[in-house]
């Protein structure tokens, strides 16, 4: 049962005014009745839908969900004709709370697939109003019948005269072919083409509700045909503004001109434009209304784009001696394996994406397309600013673990033999001196390091004969024997440090375990 259910009318696009609800409920239930006279239904809940759960719904009722708990006022007022000579500058069919409207702004809209409404466009603006006659108005145009598709295309081929009412499907098809073949050789373009297609499977024997879900769609494909031929200035205004509106994309944060593009898009319509030829220049006078703020907003955004970009490119320059010394550290086998290979394919990709646009007088060019004709960024386009920091600063740590095995005591005892250009690079290596680092690493001394670091270490005589004493002492070892063995080996190295400190009491006692490889000559 609903909890409030309240009459709700608009005019559809024939300027004929249908009645439908709104219902009102604590909660979404499954066994909910929409009124089945009504040509619409808009449910809001209360509530949120539990995760993963999708409501079964009919084609001409949908389900506005908000992302948490709210309360919903008790009455809404009928909303104005939304298509009359001239619309109201604010219909306020329901008003909510602030917090209330951006919750159903932040949640969902469950309905048919031909709705094209979003949750942030219907809950958008400065007031509190839901755009509830707008997705009033794609739910009757939904249809879900045959008889509403039928009914809808009667009415798209007899404009601007009033349908038969009592034309039959197959007549609707006679007449769908006369128009077809009128149009189809010298219509141009995809728009065109898929109308074109979509009532010739209907002009064929296909049932509408086959071709698509939307009666709406079929009478503006007929509308469109019709406008090629009989308006065809107007037909390709239309089409640049749907196409223009089809491409614009505000950011989501700014839903009022998410919402000023949701109206331009509705008014624009074929049908429309062949009833009332007039209405034309309202159509374009919202149309260029949201162009203009749009090209305002894109502006801005992409100037801040840029500028982001722009600190991007130099942090990622500044890193780029650390980056080359890493890959060039990564070769040397004896160091271990690579790291921060990861790191190394992120920072290649952000060297890609933080190349600068040199677009000039943008401005100028949003005029003919929504996005910039040099980079394409939309108005939800980020650099991504975290992920180039995170990267970077992993990279730094993966530097500096091989820095830190480079100039390990094994490692720099080994360079240490190797001469004067090799005992400058250890001193470089543990100064951490990343530039520096990468002037002097060139591939001859990169060649060298790896051979040198790749040669196998020789246990010392005095190694070999602390080994054979722990052996004979341990000819054998189990489970319980480590800790004697380890006591064994403790003492033996103890007495080798005491007979070296014995011998030079002045130098430092160190017990070589193995010899260090040849340098190379």
């Amino acid at each position: 049962m609903a909890d409030r259910r309240l009459p709700f009318s608009v005019h559809d696009d024939a300027g004929e005014a249908r009645q439908g609800e709104i219902l009102i409920l604590r909660s979404w239930q499954s066994d909910v009745k929409p009124n089945p006279a009504a040509a619409f239904t808009i449910v809001l809940s209360e509530q949120p839908l539990p995760e993963g759960e999708t409501p079964q719904l009919s084609a001409n009722v949908a389900l506005c969900a908000p992302v948490r708990g709210v309360r919903l006022p008790a009455a809404v007022s009928e909303a104005a004709a939304v298509y009359g000579e001239t619309a109201p500058a604010e219909p306020a069919p329901i008003r909510l709370s602030r917090s209330a409207h951006q919750a159903f702004a932040d949640g969902t809209i469950f309905a048919p697939p031909a709705i094209s409404i979003t949750s942030r466009e219907m809950f958008t603006g400065e007031r509190p109003t839901p755009r509830l006659e707008t997705l009033a108005l794609q739910l009757i145009r939904s249809g879900g019948t045959d008889d509403g598709h039928w009914r809808a295309m009667d009415e798209a081929l007899s404009l601007p005269r009033e349908p038969s009412r009592t034309a039959t499907p197959e007549i609707i098809r006679t007449r769908l072919r006369a128009l077809l073949n009128r149009t189809a050789a010298g219509a141009g373009g995809a728009p065109a083409a898929a109308a074109i297609e979509r009532l010739a499977q209907i002009a064929d024997g296909a049932a509408p509700a086959a071709v698509t879900a939307a009666s709406g769609t079929l009478a503006d494909d007929i509308a469109f045909l019709r406008c090629l031929e009989e308006q065809p200035a107007a037909a390709a205004e239309l089409s640049r503004m749907r196409l223009y509106l089809d491409g614009a994309h505000p950011a989501s944060r700014n839903g009022e001109l998410a919402g000023d593009r949701a109206l331009a898009r509705e008014l624009i319509s074929f049908v429309t434009v062949l009833a009332q030829p007039h209405r034309l220049e309202g159509i374009r006078a919202s149309f260029e209304m949201f162009r203009a703020a749009y090209a305002v907003a894109y502006v801005a955004h992409h100037e801040a784009y840029v500028n982001d970009a722009a600190s991007l490119g130099t942090d990622l320059e500044e890193a780029s001696p650390g980056a080359a010394a890493l890959r060039r550290l990564n070769t040397l086998r004896g160091l271990g394996g690579p790291l921060g290979r990861a790191e190394l394919a992120a920072y290649d990709r952000l060297s890609e994406t933080s190349e600068l646009c040199r677009a000039e007088d943008l401005e100028a060019s949003l005029r003919g397309q929504p996005v910039c004709p040099s980079c394409g960024i939309s108005m939800e386009g980020r650099v991504p600013t975290v992920e180039a920091e995170q990267t970077l600063r992993r990279l730094q740590v993966a530097l500096a673990r091989q820095q830190d095995r480079l100039a390990g005591e094994a490692v720099r005892r080994i360079l240490a033999r190797g001469g004067e250009r090799l005992q400058r690079f250890v001193e470089i290596v543990q100064a951490a001196d990343v530039a520096a680092m990468t002037r002097v690493l060139d591939d001859d001394l990169l060649t060298f390091l790896d051979e040198l670091l790749s040669q196998p270490l020789s246990p010392t005589a005095d190694a070999l004969a602390v080994f054979e004493e722990l052996v004979r002492a341990h000819p054998s070892v189990g489970g319980d024997d480590v800790d004697g063995v380890a006591e064994t080996l403790r003492r033996l190295l103890t007495e080798q440090l005491e007979a070296q400190r014995t011998a030079d009491p002045t130098g430092t006692a160190t017990f070589r375990l193995a010899t260090e490889p040849l340098a190379r000559p």
